[in-house]
């Protein structure tokens, strides 16, 4: 599987808060994304903090082997248990050092292994899949807006423009508990790893097209490092308002 992946500060923030890692090795591949928040510095500590360590976690079970003839249930088990780690170390950073009281970040997962392949979110970073036919959000928002669509009282249009679109409802580290919602992903071409700076910016149609690729003068499709760095740069162009990262994986 090839896979590649980049974060920008953006054209109007002063820093970057944004965080994320790939792991890959044998038969397994991990990826990550984190979109901190908590001021310039509680939202880069909250972010980077939360992406080692649910790698570490990952990438422990990955070289004991036992990942490797893990069930789905245990591999769902794993990632949970990723997650209430990160969300441990995070919170206690947190009440440790005022400076970082009340820092948080989204967190988004993907896990590709012997079980098959599967994601976990929390907070309002994305995964999107591509089979070559469709694209689609797997994930759900855990967002005010979001809130508001499950009740019927706006549409996904009036979400994009509503004032309180980047209010979210669960974020890791910010109490002592956090639980993330998890899917399973099969069929897939290509899987799109993102945080809100690139869909606050790029709809959901224009994403797809970029992901896609499209042919080369040899035949071939454009690389993942143009699809990506032209996913940001069209994110910058409308208005870069945030931090954008994106992590796009690929079946070969």
């Amino acid at each position: 599987m090839k896979y590649f992946g980049k974060t920008d500060i953006g054209a109007k923030r002063r820093n970057n808060q944004d965080s994320y890692a790939v792991i890959s090795r044998g038969n397994f591949l991990c990826a990550i994304v984190c979109d901190g928040m908590g001021g310039a510095k509680g939202g880069n500590v909250a972010s980077g903090l939360a992406v080692k360590t649910f790698a570490s976690v990952i990438k422990k079970s990955a070289e004991s082997g036992i990942l490797d003839s893990m069930s789905k249930d245990e591999v769902k088990e794993l990632l949970s248990g990723a997650l209430r780690t990160a969300n441990d170390e995070v919170y206690f950073k947190s009440i440790s050092d005022e400076d970082l009281d009340g820092m948080g970040t989204t967190l988004v997962a993907v896990l590709v292994c012997t079980a098959g392949c599967f994601a976990i979110n929390v907070g309002d970073s994305r995964v999107y899949a591509d089979d070559g036919n469709e694209f689609r959000q797997v994930t759900k928002d855990h967002s005010f807006v979001q809130f508001l669509i499950d009740k019927g009282e706006i549409t996904a249009e009036q979400a994009a423009l509503h004032p309180n679109k980047n209010i979210i409802l669960r974020a890791v580290g910010v109490n002592d508990s956090v639980e993330g919602d998890i899917f399973e992903i099969n069929g897939f071409r290509r899987v799109l790893l993102c945080t809100d700076g690139l869909t606050n910016h790029v709809s959901e149609s224009e994403i797809a097209d970029t992901v896609r690729g499209t042919p080369r003068g040899n035949g071939k499709m454009s690389s993942l490092k143009s699809r990506i760095q032209l996913l940001i740069d069209r994110a910058n162009a409308n208005g870069g308002s945030d931090n954008i990262t994106a992590v796009l994986l690929e079946n070969e």
